[in-house]
């Protein structure tokens, strides 16, 4: 799971466990979450996320969601 898009920046891209426990973050766009947390797999369910991306003209844009990872 990553974000995607031309002409953008990521200034950041975090992945939380239902307990709020960060499990992934970056700030390259070339970089996704694969579902592992410290090199193991993490269990199913609902991850959160955050990310905070940059457009061209300036103007930085806060996404936030849901993602469900099923193995």
């Amino acid at each position: 799971f990553r974000i995607i898009g031309s002409n953008i920046t990521l200034k950041t891209f975090v992945i939380y466990d239902r307990w709020g426990e960060e499990v992934f973050s970056t700030k390259n766009l070339k970089e996704g979450w694969d579902g592992t947390f410290k090199g193991s797999n993490l269990n199913q369910g609902v991850y959160a996320y955050t990310a905070l991306v940059e457009l061209a003209t300036g103007r930085k844009i806060q996404l936030k969601g849901n993602i469900t990872l099923i193995r």
